[in-house]
């Protein structure tokens, strides 16, 4: 089921004591990984008015969302793939592809 997210987005996940991409460590199982890892990082950025969240992978590719699209919530920034985003207890987890990340929502 597709969701909009509040624009508002809290960080959630721990360190794994490895080497993280810059950015504060995420949940996410990539490549259609059974289970999640604190293996992605996440960072916020502005792009010429637009919010933007960006998803670091450890591997140095990433993925970027726009925050807060009337109407749409979070949606993909760039590529063919489109979020599909279901609400948990507390978190949000978006799947784009073979990717999935969990991310914490505030009210």
């Amino acid at each position: 089921m597709k969701l909009l997210v509040p624009a508002v987005l809290v960080l959630a996940g721990c360190g794994s004591g490895e080497a993280l991409p810059a950015g504060s460590p995420v949940e996410c199982a990539l490549g259609g990984a059974a289970g999640f890892a604190s293996d992605c990082t996440m960072e916020r950025a502005t792009r010429e008015g637009e919010n933007l969240l960006v998803v670091r992978h450890p591997d140095g590719s990433f993925r970027r969302f726009l925050l807060g699209v009337p109407g749409q919530g979070l949606i993909t920034a760039d590529g063919a793939d489109s979020a599909v985003v279901e609400r948990g207890e507390g978190f949000i987890e978006v799947r784009v592809g073979a990717d999935r990340y969990r991310l914490a929502v505030g009210e």
